[in-house]
């Protein structure tokens, strides 16, 4: 049950419903959530038009994009307010901080786009974003409120948190126009009222489920890694053996560190140029079964810290120690069709050609490598090479605690999966589970964004306080940084060597999944699961572990081995017919003939734009709203004073400073390498230590 109130409500509300705890520093532990509703517009030559009428306009006329709140929400528990107007939401806040001058902690889906609209009207400080404008949390300093993201906590949708986490009230779909201009003076109906205010109680209702596990509202993790990393944090607290095992392998030199962050790369995603354009039939697809959680298992990783070396040629490389590299390559060209090295990780290229954002030859670059990815190189390509530096550092398996840790939360999720009444606790594991990896390459170290004054900017860290992060991680040693480097080398060897073995048959591959054409090799693909089975197999009695635990039952009774490549879909083929226009663009047509789409940045809609026919699947294919509903957003730090005539002809002055217009967009199709550069380059964003050479 839940009650809404119109916001001056407030003045007789029941106050001994609210809980105060904590002894030095008291803050509220009710569940306060907050929501608003936009209306968008486009102003040119000081006439106002809906912001649906953007596709309308030229592209070369200057407008200005508006924004404006027109409803807005804050839960207390179950008890909903809303009102019309700012001003309304500030004598609302004053009674309230009145009430309970006590720290709040107010929640809000999407707290980015909600915190564009308060800084106009609010004094908001201690921001706390790892990018610009994708706020975490920050703070409404005048009412003692900490506002923090559920978005980012949770990594879902509003929708996707009430349908995994089953919760008690589930976001409402379909109630609300938003073409249609509105101001504070709108009316609005009832059904588009428990629209706005069922948003606010599906975030009560998640941080109800989240309470489960943390004691209040203050301890709730504000990221999704944060989630498994308190978990892995509370078990290693008092361990001194695992933080000293740790400790031995958290490198604080900075030039080593440097090299760190030069060497670590995603996962590998690319099309066979060779195959582009062209619509395959009777594809199969593969994909590894958890494939970052079985490197972290199955693999060795840089237990000390690195030292320097003089290793010359690839058979100076010894099997028992990692090495960290830096090498130019010269005279190089790749021997199969499927081309590997990310230009986005080389310096000094000279001479070279391109696939789709890889390198096909070239007369010469410089890349900073694991040992992994050097002899991964090696066997692609023909070239010379010299060894300009090298480091290396003794291999062993991860500590036995963090090992444990990760077969246990693999079990818990394959055994919960499917099970009545367990479906939250499976959507907890799993999400956990998928954090993992994750967890192992939290940036840290990172340049600090800034908001101040209505303006973003980023503040380089000095030598000296990336120096004093380094140091703090190896006191705390939580984990080591070049556990995450090596885990995504280890990957990435994975699938390239079955890339490598069935080139010419290799479609599309993307991190942890290769699809093929007929006539593949399928003894490749049963030889390395093979390998998987014996690789586990020694470790489980090296380590004295039950095998049953890398391949928990699932409910039916079916076993699950960890790292295994299995095959895609229930059909004899995964798909009857499947086109790629490059990384991140392909589109298929399942077994029952139904057309499905992966495009980066293009909803799983947008199929409706091929009108059932994947030859439409082309250059300059464009996908209108219509197709997708996907829409642009587009800030404005500096809004003008309007006078904003809603849809019924009620017209309201409006001063509010900022704002976020929420206009609809189209996709062009296009081969391109814009997409695979930024996805890569995003890769490694640390903080880099300014080395005096």
């Amino acid at each position: 049950m839940f009650n809404s109130f119109f916001w001056n409500k407030i003045f007789e509300y029941d106050f001994s419903k609210i809980k105060i705890e904590g002894k030095k520093k008291k803050i509220c532990t009710n569940i306060f959530s907050f929501d608003i509703e936009t209306t968008n517009l486009i102003k040119y030559e000081d006439n106002l038009y809906e912001g649906s009428s953007y596709l309308e306009l030229s592209k070369d006329i200057d407008v200005e994009f508006l924004s404006y709140m027109y409803i807005w929400q804050f839960s207390i528990d179950t008890d909903v307010f809303y009102g019309r107007k700012w001003s309304d939401f500030r004598k609302f806040l004053e009674f309230l901080d009145n009430k309970i001058p006590h720290k709040k902690i107010v929640f809000v889906h999407n707290l980015s786009f909600e915190f564009q609209f308060l800084v106009g009207q609010f004094n908001i400080t201690d921001v706390f974003a790892r990018t610009k404008r994708h706020v975490i949390k920050c703070r409404m300093l005048d009412y003692n409120i900490d506002f923090r993201c559920t978005l980012m906590m949770s990594n879902k949708s509003l929708k996707k948190l009430g349908e995994d986490y089953l919760l008690d009230f589930q976001k409402l779909a379909g109630d609300l126009d938003y073409n249609k201009i509105r101001n504070s003076l709108t009316p609005i109906t009832e059904k588009e009222l428990m629209y706005c205010i069922y948003d606010c109680l599906v975030v009560y209702s998640y941080i109800k489920f989240e309470l489960k596990t943390y004691e209040r509202v203050d301890k709730i993790p504000i990221t999704q890694t944060g989630h498994v990393r308190r978990e892995l944090r509370k078990r290693i607290e008092k361990n001194y053996s695992y933080k000293n095992t740790v400790r031995k392998a958290i490198n604080t030199d900075p030039h080593i560190y440097n090299l760190l962050v030069e060497a670590f790369a995603g996962g590998h995603t690319h099309a066979n140029w060779i195959f582009t354009d062209e619509i395959i039939k009777n594809v199969d697809s593969y994909d590894f079964t958890s494939e970052y959680p079985f490197c972290i298992i199955s693999e060795k990783f840089p237990a000390k810290e690195f030292n320097k070396c003089y290793v010359k040629t690839k058979d100076d490389l010894l099997s028992c120690f990692a090495y960290l590299l830096v090498v130019e390559f010269t005279d190089i060209s790749c021997k199969y069709y499927n081309n590997i090295i990310s230009m986005s990780k080389c310096r000094n290229i000279r001479g070279a050609s391109y696939d789709n954002g890889k390198i096909i030859k070239a007369k010469s670059f410089e890349m900073t490598l694991t040992d992994i990815d050097f002899k991964l190189i090696l066997d692609f390509y023909n070239c010379n090479y010299t060894i300009k530096e090298s480091y290396f550092s003794v291999y062993q398996y991860l500590p036995a605690e963090y090992y444990n840790f990760v077969l246990e939360k693999y079990k818990s999720k394959t055994e919960l999966k499917g099970i009545e009444g367990k479906e939250d606790e499976y959507a907890r594991e799993k999400a956990n589970f998928n954090s993992i990896y994750g967890m192992s390459v939290t940036n840290l170290i990172r340049d600090e964004v800034i908001y101040e004054n209505r303006n973003w900017y980023t503040r380089e860290l000095t030598n000296l306080e990336i120096l004093l992060k380094l140091d703090d991680e190896k006191s705390k040693a939580f984990l080591s940084f070049s556990y995450g480097v090596w885990v995504t080398a280890y990957a990435r060897r994975n699938l390239l060597e079955n890339v490598k073995k069935l080139d010419e048959y290799v479609i599309y591959c993307d991190t942890d999944s290769i699809k093929l054409r007929q006539g593949y090799n399928k003894k490749v693909i049963n030889d390395y699961n093979n390998k998987v089975v014996e690789k586990l197999k020694i470790i489980a009695k090296r380590k004295g572990i039950d095998f049953e635990n890398y391949e928990p039952k699932d409910i039916k009774g079916k076993k699950h081995l960890i790292g295994l490549f299995e095959k895609e879909g229930k059909g004899k083929f995964t798909y009857k017919e499947f086109i790629t226009q490059g990384a991140k663009k392909y589109a298929y047509k399942d077994e029952k003939d139904e057309i499905h789409i992966t495009v980066s940045g293009v909803p799983k809609t947008g199929a409706k734009a091929l009108k059932g026919d994947l030859n439409n699947f082309k250059d300059d294919l464009v996908f209108t709203h219509e197709d997708t509903g996907k829409n642009l957003l587009i800030y404005n730090d500096c809004q003008s004073y309007n006078v904003v005539t809603d849809y019924l002809g009620n017209s309201e002055e409006r001063d509010d400073l900022t704002g976020a217009c929420i206009v609809p967009t189209t996709y062009v199709l296009k081969k391109s390498l814009d997409y695979t550069l930024a996805l890569e380059q995003m890769s490694s964003k640390r903080a880099k230590y300014k080395e005096i050479i």
